[in-house]
């Protein structure tokens, strides 16, 4: 009867997590839409080169002032439908119409060219900030319902869904859409649109259907004083836990490096294609379809290799709501299998490592992987760079938000006179002053989700949206250190060696750009190796 009850409650938690966190995934998916075809259709709209790099500066732009704008707005929020409910389905309303109106611009404007290319533009930038201000909300709603000892597992499958959707996303750039689908679009880009605009609201609607969020009761006494939740933005860093600042100081050296990729990793590989194949014959224009294909697939193997890793690495991890899990001895089996699983399971229990400790393995390979890129002449080698930088991402869209959930939810779980005495010390994840309150204790307050809604204490700084919000900030920061000394390298390559060199040279240059990447991520791995020993 034990077994059947453990084996019902398994099922359970494993369609809450699906039901949670699938709405990432439509997310990633519309997302992936964006970044892969996006700057290829604003081209073929007439929008010159140069100015389409302004139109993506609404990404960071939009991340650094929706995701803490939205975290404080929900964190206060007191809708009946919960704090964070309202904000997905406003955000995905604006993400869908955004996708439509990106989908069919010639249509809505009869043709006219320099109206069609502003509202492809509007909708771009509209459609970025509906984007960021759903994924803080999605981000802060899984540190809302799971407690502290299911923090790493939650974050572990919004990783998975992140690369079910990238999967999926790129999958698409291979595929005759208009010939497949020719009712959904005359164009490629229509058919795309009307597919993420469908698979999102699905998504979303089996989240906000399936999850429950309770309402937040404020006290009487408390006001809802906006400007005072502004400025607790900026105060409430001296305030968090200083695992948390740490977290938020390694993501800022992570981030330097992972931009140069995001930007130029595809594009690597296909400088490195025209290079390769410059005196094949055909077409200038021909060649480089043909490497920004070898880009694209370079890019969809990083994706599957992401994905595989976000299955496999978590069973090799434990957080520290959880612990080290102990094998329990019991009396042998004369199952074969059952035999082979207990030496697997002992297997896997001597690998297993703290999540710092795989947070500094991925960011080694990284480095690694990215200086590499300065020794590396061939599309082949190239793409397996990508592709093992892929294990590193599923890591880096996961164990972060894991340590800060789990400390969220470690001290925001607990009573609010015990709140009063956690202090920001050093610590593997969560330790608390005077009290000194044993993190069981903390789990068992954080075990449930259907208590009762308590009032919110008047000074807690412990709100996940308004810390999540903090937290991609220090995400967006290194996007505009990336994108500025990004454009010195190049500028100062392009007045030494003059422009239209062949490929190989523009490879060289994104090799150099990605390699001092990779240094900054050394610096993030010796970060998080020593967040790991602190204790």
């Amino acid at each position: 009867m034990r077994g059947d009850a453990t084996q019902s409650t398994r099922a359970a938690e494993l369609a809450q997590y699906v039901s949670l966190t699938i709405a990432i995934a439509g997310l990633q998916f519309g997302w992936s839409v964006e970044t892969g075809f996006g700057t290829p259709y604003l081209l073929s709209l007439g929008l010159r080169k140069s100015l389409v790099s302004l139109v993506w500066l609404a990404g960071p732009l939009s991340g650094l002032i929706m995701q803490p704008l939205v975290g404080i707005l929900s964190d206060k929020s007191t809708s009946r439908f919960g704090r964070r409910r309202p904000f997905i389905v406003g955000s995905t309303v604006c993400t869908v119409l955004c996708l439509c109106v990106i989908g069919w611009t010639r249509q809505i404007t009869g043709g006219h060219e320099t109206l069609t290319i502003w509202l492809a533009v509007v909708a771009f930038y509209f459609m970025d900030f509906a984007i960021n201000c759903l994924q803080a909300s999605l981000r802060a709603i899984i540190v809302d319902v799971l407690p502290a000892s299911r923090q790493d597992a939650g974050t572990a499958w919004a990783s998975r869904m992140i690369g079910v959707g990238n999967v999926t996303g790129y999958l698409m750039g291979f595929l005759d859409l208009v010939h497949l689908l020719p009712f959904l679009g005359s164009t490629h880009m229509q058919v795309l649109t009307t597919i993420a605009s469908t698979v999102l609201g699905v998504t979303v609607a089996i989240t906000c259907y399936f999850t429950s969020e309770k309402p937040l009761v404020r006290p009487p006494t408390e006001a809802n004083d906006s400007l005072e939740a502004f400025r607790a933005l900026f105060t409430s860093l001296r305030s968090l836990p200083l695992v948390i600042k740490r977290t938020f100081r390694i993501q800022l050296f992570a981030w330097i490096g992972w931009f140069p990729f995001l930007f130029y990793g595809t594009t690597y590989v296909a400088d490195l294609y025209v290079a390769a194949h410059s005196t094949d014959g055909g077409s200038e224009a021909e060649t480089m379809e043909r490497g920004t294909r070898a880009g694209s697939l370079a890019m969809f193997v990083h994706a599957l290799a992401s994905l595989a890793s976000s299955l496999i690495l978590p069973m090799f991890t434990y957080s520290a709501a959880v612990g080290l899990p102990q094998q329990q001895p019991g009396p042998r089996s004369l199952s074969v299998l059952s035999n082979i699983k207990r030496v697997l399971d002992g297997i896997r229990a001597r690998l297993m490592v703290s999540l710092p400790t795989m947070w500094a393995m991925s960011l080694v390979i990284f480095s690694l992987a990215m200086l590499l890129t300065l020794v590396t002449s061939t599309v082949f080698v190239a793409s397996m760079i990508l592709a093992i930088c892929g294990i590193s991402w599923a890591v880096a869209m996961w164990v972060p938000f894991s340590i800060i959930g789990e400390t969220i939810r470690g001290v925001a779980s607990l009573p609010y006179e015990s709140q009063m005495h956690a202090a920001p010390v050093s610590g593997d994840y969560v330790q608390l002053s005077n009290n000194d309150i044993p993190m069981e204790v903390i789990d068992d307050h954080g075990l449930g989700q259907d208590a009762d809604p308590q009032p919110v204490p008047p000074s807690t700084e412990m709100s996940a949206g308004t810390i999540l919000g903090i937290h991609n900030v220090f995400i967006v920061i290194p996007q505009f250190i990336t994108a500025f000394a990004s454009s010195l390298i190049f500028a100062m390559f392009e007045h030494i060696q003059g422009s239209g060199k062949a490929g190989g040279q523009h490879a060289q240059q994104i090799a150099l750009v990605m390699s001092l990447g990779g240094l900054s991520a050394a610096v993030a791995a010796y970060l998080s190796w020593k967040l790991r020993s602190q204790s």
